[in-house]
């Protein structure tokens, strides 16, 4: 027992050393890196105003880099500021608002806490500072604020003021503005292109290989209409037009430094989307933007040696489909516009004629509306005009795709022909030739105009649903109303 004894005297006294090891290294630790002085007060460790201040700069250790901004203040009192760094572009614009705060937030040091008094510089990153603040007074006086490291939960950096032991915690903002340079100044720039000067777009994406011009025209209330006119002639969305409306009046509030061997990092190498905005003087301005990389396009315009970045949310449609970009009908028109409706399909044909005055509806008790001869107002006991079901299923011939690639086999003639003749007596001609069972290519005066329809355009019989019905079958729906209507009413017989 007394051999045990003296074994186990030896190891208690080790165990206990190692304890007291383990707890000498924790508190040493927790004495450098939490504050010792916790009151919950902030305190200004170092307090300016900008009209006490001469100038500001701030050197960064790790680019050797120095942001200079000098202050004055006019007569008035307000405070102005001139960048003078060390990558000053005297063709830059330098904003005043950007300028103010960086100034504000890095001349004032309102303090968490105290968490050294005995200057261990080293321990928080204070003996080689990342950056040198130092604020020039209109007194004369100079005062240098070191910034260190971050706190290990990264929401403030350890400070102090150079010649002084006393470290403390502030917010982290002052490690993010600590490291702007010149480009984080620049002004705002926003496109601001008008309407009214604007002749073309041409816009093209990388994505699916979509290329488009189109063509810009004034309403007389100052609207702006857009007309593709390349790959095919024919009017744009409003889709399109939102599109557009973002890219002129694109506000850039935010550069970024990028380099050559950065470029297809942030997609630009080669873009995902670009555009080409002409104006009616000639002016070009194009634009470049890539993919939408966590939130945000890059962008580079062409004339400006800086990328910017914009929120994806600054830019609408950019990969809308194709089809959504064009307006959603073949041949859209106003009755009040159109004199005429000629069809032939086979050896059987109709006409259509209108005679709606502006302001009037088609169903209007004084309009004139026949179909071969014959009054064509004719409506069901709901009020459902049947002349109505057959010119919207005209006006409304929706495009079912794109294919402009195709050269159309037309030697076997149109399958079907619509012609318009409008109230300044101009005839355009439509023309549908077979492209599969189920669809087919449209022809436009006697051109491709790169679209197909579906069948249903055309042949679909909606029966008890009007709305769904193809020209077609409009058209002999209405001439059996014709037939068989009572004083003007006519209702589609009830499926058994």
């Amino acid at each position: 027992m007394k051999s045990v004894k003296n074994l186990l005297v030896p190891a208690i006294i080790l165990i206990v050393l190692i304890i007291s090891s383990i707890v000498y290294f924790v508190v040493d630790n927790l004495k450098n890196k939490e504050p010792v002085d916790t009151t919950g007060a902030l305190t200004d460790v170092v307090y300016f105003t900008p009209s006490e201040v001469s100038s500001l700069s701030v050197y960064n250790r790790d680019s050797s880099h120095t942001s200079v901004v000098n202050c004055s203040s006019d007569v008035d009192g307000l405070t102005n500021y001139v960048y003078a760094g060390d990558d000053f572009d005297p063709a830059a614009s330098y904003s005043q608002n950007k300028l103010g705060d960086y100034v504000a937030i890095l001349i004032s040091y309102n303090c968490n806490a105290k968490v050294s008094s005995t200057g261990n510089y080293s321990d928080y990153g204070l003996a080689d500072p990342s950056y040198k603040v130092t604020i020039n007074a209109v007194n004369g006086s100079v005062t240098t604020v070191l910034i260190g490291n971050k706190t290990p939960d990264e929401k403030n950096c350890y400070i102090c003021v150079d010649g002084s032991k006393d470290i403390y915690t502030v917010s982290v903002l002052k490690l993010v503005y600590a490291d702007y340079t010149a480009i984080d100044f620049w002004d705002s720039r926003t496109l601001n292109i008008e309407y009214a000067s604007l002749k073309s777009v041409h816009f093209d994406r990388a994505t699916d290989g979509l290329s488009v011009d189109a063509e810009v025209t004034m309403t007389g209330s100052g609207i702006a209409n857009f007309n593709f006119v390349k790959p095919y002639n024919h009017p744009a969305s409003s889709y399109f037009g939102l599109l557009i409306d973002s890219v002129v009046g694109l506000n850039i509030s935010e550069y970024v430094e990028i380099s050559d061997n950065e470029l297809s990092t942030y997609g630009l190498d080669n873009p995902a989307y670009h555009f080409v905005l002409t104006q009616n003087d000639g002016n070009k301005t194009e634009i470049y933007f890539s993919k939408n990389i966590n939130g945000y396009y890059y962008g580079k315009i062409t004339g400006i040696d800086s990328y910017f970045l914009v929120s994806t949310y600054q830019l609408e449609g950019l990969e809308l489909k194709e089809t959504v970009l064009l307006d959603t009908y073949i041949c859209y028109s106003y009755a009040k516009d159109v004199s005429s409706i000629t069809c032939t399909y086979g050896d059987r044909s109709f006409r259509f004629d209108l005679n709606v005055p502006e302001g009037k509806s088609i169903t209007a008790n004084d309009v004139t509306v026949t179909l071969d001869g014959r009054n064509a107002q004719i409506s069901d006991t709901f009020g459902r005009s049947y002349c109505s079901i057959l010119f919207e299923s005209i006006a409304c011939i929706e495009i079912g795709g794109i294919d402009s690639t195709t050269t159309v086999n037309t030697s076997a003639g149109p399958v079907i022909t619509l012609s318009f003749l409008d109230k300044n007596y101009a005839t355009t001609t439509y023309e549908f030739y077979s492209r599969t069972d189920d669809t087919y290519y449209v022809f436009k005066n006697g051109e491709y105009m790169c679209f197909y329809v579906y069948s249903r355009e055309i042949f679909n019989d909606g029966g008890s649903d009007t709305y769904s019905y193809g020209f077609w079958k409009a058209y002999e729906l209405l001439n059996e109303a014709i037939s068989g209507n009572i004083n003007g009413i006519y209702d589609i017989p009830k499926e058994v």
